[in-house]
């Protein structure tokens, strides 16, 4: 068995390097190798340990760079029991070591290690827990150690013996220590197979004592031996090391064969771990010793009944020892000692106010400390493996260093009230598993690391009226599944120690009260499962530590209104995080606070703060001129926009944000600070909107500052980004030397009648357009030689200067995710506008589609409005109130009934750019039933159902060829149907159709002789042998000449060919079987449909005079 257990938790070694300042003592890992900082300003590391896929030779290096902005030095190693080195059997130590400190390369079986020629420390137990000591080999120039022939590494005048190799060579079992030596220190015959004997030099002067001692695991050893002739302090007495001047027991050998010792006359103490797994020792005959000091006795397995020396001091080092002796059933103690007494088998002091000894076998389930008892000592119940229950009084006061460390079975702790503990002792419950839940006193005032170890704490009280002030460094950060800290009432808790929960993945919660006043360096570090925490309403602590939140479960959190501080890391990598809420008081925000919160979207400033704002949930100074710290959840694969108030990018904006694969810069940006965009290896798109070329001397540059990494200490970043510019400063960009080391300078271009600029690989903003259509229809995907790309924003005053415009309405498709400042504002000077009705067809509307809502521009002041305020604004009715909700600002604008068809005499023509829906007003009100159809082009011999007609066309309702199926009303994008009104012979006067909610589908309407006119009026070929028929008065009038200007949004019809003078009538049998007639008209009568004039009875008027009249359905009043 070993001094220590060790539990390795991955998640304690897996500490973030993702930083672009270190700290002292951090812990970092490059590669397969876990080091520590040892001075951040030095840049100088300790290796601590490495992955088990390391085996064999491990050669350190001397330096290491970070990847990112750093390279270290590497002068030390060791000094951290938890980082192991199983797999390795030699060292190559390089020539910038300095220092090996105590636990070095733990658990590993060394063969050999160099020892380079500037290493001057070593430390007394380097090789703690080393499974084997190394031959060494010190490098002549080093002027501090030596090695002999065998490997013994000692100081450079051989006096001092630090190590023995575990494979050194000797005569038939016996080691003769060097004669110049004059001090040894602990572990320096580790493990050597087959040592029996050890000669110590003539001159021995310091034997170093404790643990481990000078032979550890040399289970063979069965005594010493001190060459004569010399001025040795020590002496040998059957095998066993005294200290002359100390009259102590110094060390026993492990193998040494007697069962019943008797320690000489002469000797009055026992040193640390003298005594040391000496499993052959029955009975143990203190005789004249008074000083027993700390673990005197550890470990020695055959020892059963223990009986304490009559005159045995009382004093502290008394406490302890006697360590994890596991087969012990009784303790005794002499009838005249002056200072001990036993019952039943429990060591307490005279006066029974301090209990030393709990047997450790002893049969006994439940256990209730005397009343007079006020100190528990140091190891007390240490493995007491029956003892389930414990009662600790009110008197007890003392509870000293793992004092119930180790009981397998323990389950119920019960503290009386009031009780008077102010402080547990270091480790006190360690390694107590079954140890489940626990109330704690209200009189302590301090947690330090009482439940170390304890895999089964699951949940701790603190009761109403705790004093608990201070939760010290560590705690709990080894107590894995603890799932709840709760106070039962009032605490005054007020400092939470570094990494004192750190890792307590279970921990689902914790509701600060609010005394406290300091948050520790990763005190919550890890707690994966906390997806909440609570603060009072006037929490008094002022400032988050560096990483106190890091690796969390929380979802959002509200910083209390005191905190001024929010340190680098002290929410990294919470990946669920997606809202945080800063109050006025907060003046420093670390750029690198919230790294690695994937999904974290909205940062939102208190507006009375006087050092920042937020727009977009981005965190901005308080002008609103200087991005401070970019949400990483609001990177996408599409655009990543900036609010356009911004003229600079402040330092470490956007570092290492992994997730930023674009980037769009404002319009107003002129400079880029220090590592701005340092380590965002995803990014491959900046669209530079600036309205001048950013200054190169205005980008930082040059080592640890550089705002785009150039491959002097991080990969270069510029053969990975393409670039895209305004086209009238391509030249400067494209001449300047700085942006020449992007991978690409592009401009933007146009497609159609549209200007567009990439804002990714994949997506375009649409800057421009040329447009004349009365209907303009937004691209969904546009292209650039090769290339396609998505249009997902609309610019920024997109309409600018189209005072005169023809276009009267906008269609945006599903693909558009942001619509521009002023879009549609035609006059910017009058803020007026000739587009009257816009079209959104999809359903999935946020906030932040608006420039005014996305950027807060509302607040300056200035009319950004993206629409007039006489604008329609068309939706789907399944998704108008949402639209309402989030586009509250013109939530009156907003309607799903579209009121531009009127029918007076039972039919009409119709055809729009998107699916519609012509069913849905019948469904609320009733009436106006109106019903699409489309036919199929073959003219066939026979009659209608009425009349004289000798050809007839059977007209069916769309449904039935190929439109959506069981809807006669509902009408595919682009397809011109023939509108009836089933019920009556017109539309009521509030009729309206809606958009089409099926258009995730494909509509192949078949075999229509109806053609829909969209986007324009157009121009409609005729001629008297290929003629088409115009709906004019409810009935269609054959047009044998070209029409010039079609009406956009109707449609005509064209059949196949008729024999000369033929009569031809629309047969309707699908729904309500009726007919009506097709008369013939004269071509030239019928070239301009739009400009044909009705009296208000329906009557054309070819030659109109005085009066009112309707065309292209508005009424006209000629004077």
């Amino acid at each position: 068995m070993r001094k220590k257990v060790f539990i390795i938790l991955s998640v304690i070694l897996a500490i973030s390097t993702h930083l672009f300042a270190y700290t002292d003592g951090q812990i970092v890992k490059f590669g397969t190798n876990t080091y520590k900082v040892v001075s951040a300003s030095a840049k100088t590391l300790c290796f601590l340990g490495c992955d088990n896929s390391v085996s064999g030779l491990l050669v350190i290096p001397a330096t290491i760079f970070d990847n990112k902005d750093v390279t270290f030095t590497v002068t030390e190693v060791g000094g951290d029991e938890t980082y192991l080195c199983r797999n390795i059997t030699s060292v190559k130590l390089p020539d910038t070591m300095l220092k090996i400190n105590w636990g070095s390369f733990n658990y590993a079986k060394l063969t050999n290690m160099n020892i380079p020629k500037n290493l001057h420390t070593i430390a007394k137990i380097a090789g703690l827990y080393q499974l084997f000591s190394p031959k060494c080999t010190v490098d002549p120039a080093n002027s501090h150690f030596v090695n002999d022939d065998e490997g013994a590494l000692y100081s450079k005048d051989m006096t001092e013996l630090y190590w023995v190799p575990s494979q050194v060579t000797l005569n038939n079992g016996v080691y003769t220590v060097n004669e110049k030596v004059t001090k040894i220190y602990t572990n320096a015959f580790r493990n050597i197979v087959g040592l029996k004997k050890i000669i110590f030099p003539k001159n021995l002067a310091f034997v170093q004592k404790g643990y481990p001692t000078i032979a550890p695991d040399s289970h063979s050893l069965e005594e010493f031996e001190i060459a004569g002739g010399g001025t040795a302090t020590y002496k040998v007495i059957d095998g066993v090391l005294f200290d002359e001047q100390e009259h102590q027991l110094v060390l026993y050998p492990r193998a040494k064969t007697t069962m019943d010792y008797h320690v000489p006359d002469g000797i009055k103490s026992v040193g640390a771990y003298a005594i040391t797994s000496a499993s052959k020792m029955k009975t143990i005959d203190f005789n004249q010793v008074v000083k027993l000091e700390l673990s005197a006795l550890y470990l020695d397995s055959g020892l059963v009944t223990i009986t304490l020396p009559k005159d045995l001091e009382e004093n502290e080092n008394i406490e302890g020892c006697i360590e994890n002796c596991p087969n012990v059933k009784e303790y005794k103690v002499p009838s005249d000692s002056r200072n001990y007494i036993a019952e039943d088998g429990i060591v307490f002091s005279k006066d029974k106010t301090k209990l030393y000894f709990y047997p450790p076998k002893k049969v006994k389930t439940a256990y209730t400390i005397p009343s007079t008892v006020l100190r528990i000592c140091k190891r007390a119940f240490q493995e007491a493996d029956s003892l389930e229950s414990i009662t600790i009084p009110a008197s007890v006061n003392t509870i000293n260093f793992e004092a119930f460390r180790g009981m397998d079975k323990l389950t119920n702790v019960t503290f009386e009230e009031a009780s008077s503990i102010q402080k547990l002792g270091g480790k006190v419950f360690r390694r107590s598993h079954a140890l489940k839940e626990i109330t704690l006193p209200s009189s302590l005032i301090e947690i330090s690391d009482a439940f170390i170890q304890c895999n089964g704490l699951e949940k701790i009280n603190m009761p109403n009226g705790s004093k608990l002030k201070e939760i010290k460094n560590d705690a709990f950060s080894l107590t894995p599944n603890l799932k709840e800290f709760n106070f039962l009432g009032s605490c005054d808790l007020t400092q939470i120690g570094t990494n004192a929960f750190a890792n307590c993945t279970k921990l689902k919660t914790f509701d600060f009260p609010k005394s406290v006043t300091s948050i520790g360096r990763n005190a919550f570090s890890g707690c994966s499962s906390m997806s909440y925490v609570k603060f009072a309403p006037d929490a008094t602590f002022l400032s988050f530590g560096e990483g106190s939140f890091a690796d969390c479960g929380l979802t959002s959190i509200d910083i209390p209104e005191k905190v001024s501080k929010i340190e680098r890391d002290a929410f990294r990598n919470c990946k669920v995080l997606t809202k945080v809420n800063l109050p006025a008081t907060v003046t420093h925000v670390s750029p690198e606070a919230f790294k690695f919160c994937d999904k974290l979207t909205d940062i939102k400033v208190d507006k009375s703060n006087s050092k920042y704002s937020s727009i977009d949930g981005i965190l901005l100074t308080k002008d609103k001129r200087t991005l401070v710290l970019f949400p990483p959840g609001k990177a996408n694969d599409k655009f990543t926009l900036l609010p356009p108030s911004i003229t600079a990018i402040g330092e470490y904006a956007f570092y290492e944000c992994l997730a930023l694969k674009n980037i769009t810069i404002p319009n107003k940006v002129t400079s880029i600070g220090e590592r701005a965009f340092g380590l965002c290896k995803n990014l491959k798109t900046v669209t530079f909107l600036c309205d001048a070329m950013i200054a190169p001397a205005a980008i930082k540059q040059g080592t640890n500052v550089m705002a785009f990494d150039d491959g002097s200490q991080a990969p270069s970043m510029f053969p990975n980004i393409d670039i895209y510019v305004r086209k009238s400063l391509e030249p400067q960009y494209k001449s300047d030397d700085f942006y020449k080391k992007f991978k690409s300078i592009s401009t933007s271009f146009i497609d159609g009648n549209g200007e567009y600029i990439p804002v990714s690989m994949t997506d375009v903003e649409l800057l421009s357009t040329t447009t004349s259509d009365y209907t303009y229809l937004v691209p969904s995907v546009v292209s650039n030689g090769v290339r396609s790309y998505t249009v997902s924003l609309v610019g920024d005053y997109l309409f600018e200067g189209k005072a005169a415009d023809k276009v009267k309405e906008v269609v945006l498709r599903d693909n558009v995710e942001y619509i521009g400042a002023r879009a549609f504002i035609n006059d910017l000077a009058t803020s007026s506008s000739t587009v009257e009705h816009v079209f959104f067809i999809g359903t999935s509307p946020t906030g932040d589609m608006l420039s005014t809502v996305r950027f807060e521009l509302d607040e300056t002041g200035d009319n950004y409005n993206e629409f007039i305020p006489q604008c329609k604004i068309f939706v789907k009715k399944s998704v108008a109130n949402k639209y309402r909700t989030v586009w509250n600002k013109y939530a009156s604008q907003i309607d799903y009934k579209i009121p531009d068809v009127k029918i007076a005499k039972k039919y009409g023509t119709f055809a729009r750019e998107f699916d519609t829906d012509f069913s849905e007003y019948n469904k609320e009100k009733g009436n106006s039933q109106v019903a699409a159809f489309v036919a199929g082009s073959n003219v066939l011999p026979g009659g209608g159902d009425y009349g004289t007609s000798t050809y007839h066309v059977k007209m069916r309702s769309i449904d039935e060829k190929q439109g959506l199926v069981g809807n006669y009303g509902y009408v595919p994008a682009n397809t011109g149907v023939l509108l009836k009104v089933l019920d009556k012979d017109d539309t009521a006067s509030d009729f309206y159709y809606t958009i089409g909610e099926k258009d995730n589908a494909t509509y192949n309407v078949t075999d229509n002789i109806m053609h829909g006119v969209t986007v324009n009026n157009a121009k409609v070929e005729a001629s008297a042998t290929d003629p088409v028929y115009v709906m004019q008065g409810g009935v269609f009038r054959k047009a044998e000449s070209t029409i010039s200007s079609f009406p956009v949004h109707r449609a005509y019809m064209k059949t196949g060919a008729l024999p000369s003078g033929a009569k031809i009538e629309l047969v309707f049998d699908e729904v309500g079987g009726s007919t009506t007639g097709i008369e013939t008209v004269a071509g030239d009568n019928v070239l301009n449909v739009g400009d044909v004039y009705y009296n208000l009875n329906g009557q054309r008027v070819d030659r109109p005079q005085r009066g009112v009249y309707i065309r292209n359905g508005k009424k006209v009043i000629i004077k």
